[in-house]
């Protein structure tokens, strides 16, 4: 038990050498194939000692493999942090091992004791997206992060629910768009919408290019507590709720729910926190989620399936089935009411 216990206290230590290698572009660079410390420290102009401790400590993740004589090679956990290769983590890594990430962890104490965000304490802000705002490179470092946890949400989605006979899906919040391009590639009969702040669909079209469907999907910026843009028969709700206390949270799904029209279906894709937690990988990466909520957002949360039947309930819209798609996600089906 202590044992166990000191990895838990020392596991920031591992994930601060994580992202410095992906920072670094080491997993890039062993892409190429196995190199010496010595190589890999003159390619990120680093200290030749120091790098082959680095690459030691990534060795004993199993990010790459000792091969001994000090050559190391790149394993397939290591190549999930390449630039570009399907199912990337290393936007996320780079976004969650930023400094700013990391201070609002550092305020977790205060948040348990004030019951303030980690961006009202340090920065007099109601929470994150009032600080990307105004810091635009990290705003881009959290796009990038949810545009590449999409990419493998967006494949699920497609396999899990059933598209035929409808038309129009409109992505409320939809970022990037990864979400709604995986869905329109997996559907050639289907027409999108996506629909966020200005600032951040500025970033969708050369996506949307890129997967070679932007001639089906229109982009559309606005404000989603307002009202959102009609027309669709589905409306895709893709880790936003979460974001959200339950007061705006309705708000978000009472706009929907006045575009909807009589036929038309909600689906919500978000974590559903099990009514009773054991620990397991899965309940591990659902309760730190629900606690980068509770830093970084004024009331944000994982929800249960009871309590996401009480806010669509409260917007006028009825839960009608629950559809896991992968360890930590769910489709949450809804109807007008």
């Amino acid at each position: 038990p202590s044992a166990v216990a000191m990895r838990l206290v020392t596991a920031y230590q591992a994930s601060q050498a994580v992202t410095v290698a992906a920072r670094l572009g080491i997993p890039d660079l062993l892409g190429e194939g196995p190199m010496t410390s010595g190589e890999i420290a003159r390619a990120t102009a680093t200290q030749p000692d120091m790098m082959l401790r680095l690459l030691r400590a990534l060795a004993a993740f199993a990010v790459v493999k000792d091969l001994g004589s000090g050559t190391f090679a790149l394993t397939p956990i290591g190549d999930a942090l390449r630039a570009g290769v399907p199912d990337t983590v290393r936007p996320f890594a780079l976004w969650a091992g930023s400094e700013s990430h990391w201070q609002t962890f550092a305020t977790l104490a205060e948040c348990l004791r004030t019951g303030r965000s980690a961006f009202e304490i340090l920065y007099g802000l109601e929470g994150s997206f009032a600080f990307y705002e105004s810091h635009p490179d990290q705003a881009r470092a959290f796009d990038d992060a949810m545009s590449a946890g999409s990419a493998f949400t967006g494949r699920a989605a497609t396999e899990t629910y059933d598209f035929t006979g409808l038309s129009r899906v409109v992505d409320v919040g939809g970022g990037h768009g990864k979400v709604l391009a995986s869905i329109l590639k997996a559907h050639a009969h289907l027409r999108g919408t996506l629909f966020d702040l200005p600032r951040v669909v500025e970033g969708a079209p050369s996506l949307l290019v890129a997967d070679g469907v932007a001639d089906r999907c229109e982009v559309v910026g606005g404000d989603m507590f307002v009202a959102v843009p009609a027309g669709g028969d589905l409306y895709l709700l893709c880790h936003v709720i979460h974001d959200w206390d339950d007061r705006l949270a309705t708000k978000v799904l009472r706009a929907c729910r006045r575009a909807m029209a009589p036929a038309a279906k909600l689906l919500i894709l978000d974590l559903v926190m099990p009514e009773r937690i054991a620990p397991s990988p899965t309940a591990q990466a659902n309760v730190l989620a629900d606690l980068r909520m509770m830093v970084a957002t004024g009331g944000g949360r994982e929800r249960t399936a009871a309590e996401f039947e009480a806010l669509l309930g409260a917007a006028d819209l009825r839960l009608q089935r629950v559809l896991p798609i992968g360890a930590s996600a769910s489709l949450l089906e809804a109807t007008p009411a």
